[in-house]
């Protein structure tokens, strides 16, 4: 047995993200599971997440009989087929965000979704657009949340020009709240490969004003190297970070035990990966047959 089946696209830490290195495998493997998320949405969710507002039913609420669960099903549903790119899903966050865009609020529990699939597409120039528009509204919002909201969708663009002056936005208290820097620098930006690329690059080229400027932020800073560094999964990655540290050890401080930690998250996707990737590519093969 392969140990390859339908659950693992649902579970934290699963196929999707430790093939998400590999761009080609990758795609194909969300290939494989979106007929089975197009189905899922049609069936819990398509009803409730419609570009005309008015049309969507109302989502479930915990006075109905397994409300709770219901709702669950809803926004898994439409959350899942967004992330697998199914096109009815994307289309209505597309819709809703144009909406967004004219002062309309989607139901709160769908923004993140809708924030996270516009983002997330192909970039063109409409897409460096809502970037733009969505920087706005970070830098005018008075709502911590909301601004967290924003900026874990701000990471997702996949522009490298812009993931490297949002990165450089970081460093400009002016703009950026010393607060949420490195959070925004560790966990949005480096959400997806390129950004993992971008903020390593980043993270080696501003090393000494990063440990010299947030020397009082120490849980931050964990956070910040635990985000940059953890999802890695090649040995010439690991080889070129174990060298630049091997240098910067004491400037780690407090940080220590977050980098060691790093490194054996990413010999872990190594080794993960030596061992299942022969069988996800199968697994592709098949369903592509």
């Amino acid at each position: 047995s392969s140990g390859i089946n339908a659950e693992w696209p649902l579970r934290p830490g699963g196929v999707a993200v430790h093939i998400s290195e590999d761009e080609t495998l990758y795609k194909q493997w969300k290939s494989k599971y979106q007929g089975t998320f197009k189905t899922l949405f049609d069936e819990f969710g398509a009803d409730y997440f419609k570009a005309n507002a008015t049309a969507e039913k109302d989502l479930p609420t915990d006075a109905a009989n397994n409300g709770f669960q219901d709702r669950l099903k809803v926004l898994f549903a439409v959350q899942l087929a967004c992330a697998y790119e199914v096109e009815e899903c994307v289309n209505v966050a597309k819709a809703k965000f144009d909406a967004y865009k004219n002062g309309i609020e989607p139901k709160s529990e769908f923004k993140i979704t809708m924030l996270n699939t516009v983002m997330s597409v192909e970039v063109t120039d409409d897409v460096i657009d809502n970037w733009n528009f969505l920087w706005k509204k970070f830098q005018n919002s008075d709502s911590a949340s909301e601004q967290q909201t924003i900026y874990q969708a701000l990471g997702l663009i996949q522009d490298k020009d812009t993931l490297k002056k949002f990165s450089e936005f970081c460093l400009d208290p002016t703009l950026v709240r010393r607060s949420d820097s490195l959070y925004i620098l560790g966990r949005s930006i480096a959400q997806t490969k390129l950004g993992r690329e971008v903020s390593w690059d980043f993270l080696v080229a501003n090393w000494q004003r990063l440990t010299e400027e947030f020397t009082d932020a120490l849980f931050a800073v964990d956070a910040y190297i635990a985000g940059v560094l953890s999802d890695f999964a090649d040995q010439d990655k690991l080889d070129e970070i174990t060298e630049f540290f091997s240098g910067q050890l004491e400037s780690l401080g407090p940080g220590r035990a977050a980098y060691e930690s790093a490194l054996q998250s990413i010999k872990g996707n190594i080794g993960w990966l030596e061992k299942h990737k022969s069988a996800v590519q199968e697994s592709v093969k098949t369903s592509l047959n």
